[in-house]
């Protein structure tokens, strides 16, 4: 993951800001090239040469200052207008445009979805070729929303509701990262966009939909869900369908089926999900998640597998 992702981006609202960016810094480019050519050429051609008498004064030239005032006047005005186009296409909304409330918390991202009924954290879906509408905002500090591959970033600041309208034209998973410091862990409050085809994200929604298992399939991941609410997660987290309801830290309701934990710390893997449960602080210091080192292996185990079993 690289800011020259930037330049390569997947979504007609970044591509615009690209090429708005490619062709100032072509012009630029080009305006730098001019002026140093023609002042080389002058300095060359007319430079004073021993025992050559002083030149005579020259009073002005009044068709090479006018020249000089309105093409750079042109060029502005030109940049003007292309930056209005582009403004236009970043900011445009569409009212039938999928909405997603991004919210950041430190150090993790959590996705509503309003008018669908879900809840997840970290890792967002979205249709590809549909509109989608973000609502950028953060629950404590200010924190900065960006995928390199959308094309532009947008700051989430407690108490406002920034909205980025996006399309995501390919499929694929993006990763990003929060871009304003943020406190300890601001360099893991990592991002993962999964855009995929139409009826593969109506299928994902459907399954966020569901509460998780009343019972869970064996009898080891049914001791762990108890042990999960007996004990203090419930003081943070949900779980849909059980009586865990709380709101402080992710929904963990199908959080077996999330690629990462810790918004990207590591892979969501039974090994690292125990290292997570039993030493949280030594994987992420500063997460606002006890440890649980006292947890005999037994009851770990079973935890890891209820946890794991959420999908």
């Amino acid at each position: 993951m690289s800011g020259i992702e930037s330049f390569n981006p997947v979504t007609p609202q970044g591509l615009s800001i690209a090429n708005l960016f490619l062709g100032v810094m072509v012009l630029s480019a080009l305006i730098f090239l001019l002026v140093a050519g023609l002042l080389t050429y002058i300095l060359m051609r007319y430079r004073g040469r021993p025992g050559d008498p002083d030149p005579p004064p020259v009073h002005g030239n009044r068709n090479l200052e006018i020249a000089w005032t309105v093409a750079p006047a042109l060029i502005l005005v030109a940049l003007f207008i292309l930056t209005l186009r582009t403004m236009n296409t970043v900011n445009a909304t569409v009212p039938e445009a999928l909405r997603i409330r991004v919210i950041g918390h430190q150090w993790w991202w959590e996705f509503h979805y309003p008018d669908r009924d879900v809840v997840t954290a970290n890792e967002m879906h979205v249709p590809v070729g549909a509109p989608v509408l973000l609502e950028v905002e953060a629950a404590d500090v200010i924190h900065s929303f960006w995928v390199p591959k959308l094309g532009w970033k947008k700051d989430a600041v407690p108490g406002r509701t920034n909205p980025m309208s996006v399309q995501f034209d390919q499929a694929g998973v993006y990763d990003g990262p929060c871009t304003e410091y943020c406190g300890l862990q601001h360099a893991w409050m990592r991002i993962r966009v999964v855009a995929e085809a139409p009826d593969q994200f109506e299928a994902w929604i459907e399954q966020q939909r569901r509460p998780a298992p009343e019972r869970p399939a064996s009898d080891r991941a049914l001791r762990g869900q108890k042990l999960f609410l007996r004990n203090t997660c419930v003081n943070c987290h949900a779980v849909r369908g059980t009586a865990a309801a709380a709101r402080i830290g992710p929904d963990l309701t199908h959080f077996g089926g999330r690629s990462t934990l810790g918004a990207g710390v590591a892979l969501n893997t039974p090994e690292n999900l125990r290292r997570w449960v039993r030493g949280v602080q030594g994987v992420k210091p500063g997460a606002l998640m006890p440890n649980y080192a006292e947890l005999p292996d037994d009851d770990l185990a079973a935890l890891v597998e209820y946890l794991g079993g959420l999908k």
